[in-house]
């Protein structure tokens, strides 16, 4: 018994040690930034969106920028032309290569008479922000918010809150070591209790005294086939992020749509 509970209390001082050692990790200080350029939002709006944008990047640990252009052109920095490698480069000239973060990049035009969206991920943001959940964001944002000339900041605000809901893990690290401990209390409790109750009880080497004479004969089988079962699963949605390399050799996730 003292082993087994030395082995429990070390489980539990590992698992708490392996969850805590992220936190403190994770205490770098991340960047934010709202860049206007179409100039699609009012003053009032910009503050409330970069407030938001700041929350999000807090609560995921993450760099995190806001974009909006009026078309490819005239960038100061390098791209091949098409909207996910300037919104790539857009994100390594801010934060580098690899650094984690996401941008979300809008254009008013992008050459071909349309705008587009784009949400590029870098680091580990590419695999938190897989491509289903990115896909959901989009078809809700264009779905309840019309980003026309009175709803970008509805759209683009609807956009940061639904990284924020996609990226941010539902389980807090604490969670598991303080359940595995609340199993541990109450299955000693239990155990306690049931010792206790095993008080007038022997320790047998075999279980003889337990069979009935001559109640073990078998005198004839038969194995008879009665039902048969078909279980039936649905596919899984596809949940993981593809990657692609951009022009200047940073490693991104991420995707976009013409609307």
């Amino acid at each position: 018994m003292t082993k087994r509970l030395l082995a429990a209390l070390f489980a539990v001082v590992l698992i708490l040690s392996v969850a805590i050692l992220p936190a403190y990790a994770e205490s770098a200080t991340y960047g934010y930034k709202l860049d206007d350029s179409a100039d699609v939002l009012s003053p009032e709006e910009e503050t409330k969106l970069l407030a938001t944008i700041k929350d999000v990047s807090e609560a995921c640990k993450c760099n995190l920028a806001f974009a909006t252009v009026k078309d490819l052109n005239g960038a100061s920095f390098s791209h091949n032309g098409t909207t996910r490698d300037y919104a790539d480069m857009y994100y390594e000239t801010l934060y580098g290569q690899n650094t984690d973060g996401i941008v979300v990049l809008l254009v008013l035009n992008n050459g071909k008479g349309k705008r587009d969206i784009y949400i590029s991920t870098s680091g580990k943001c590419i695999k938190q922000l897989s491509d289903s959940e990115r896909e959901d964001i989009f078809d809700v944002a264009l779905d309840k918010h019309s980003p026309d000339s009175k709803g970008y900041y509805d759209f683009l605000n609807y956009i940061a809150v639904g990284i924020k809901g996609a990226v941010i893990p539902h389980v807090k690290w604490y969670m598991l070591p303080l359940a595995f401990i609340i199993a541990f209390v109450l299955a000693m409790l239990i155990l306690s209790f049931m010792k206790k109750q095993l008080k007038s009880v022997e320790m047998q080497r075999g279980a003889v005294n337990y069979v009935r004479p001559g109640s073990m004969n078998v005198i004839s089988s038969r194995d008879s086939y009665l039902y048969s079962t078909v279980s039936r699963t649905a596919r899984p949605k596809d949940s993981g992020s593809s990657s692609h390399t951009s022009s200047g050799g940073g490693s991104h996730g991420g995707g976009g749509r013409s609307f």
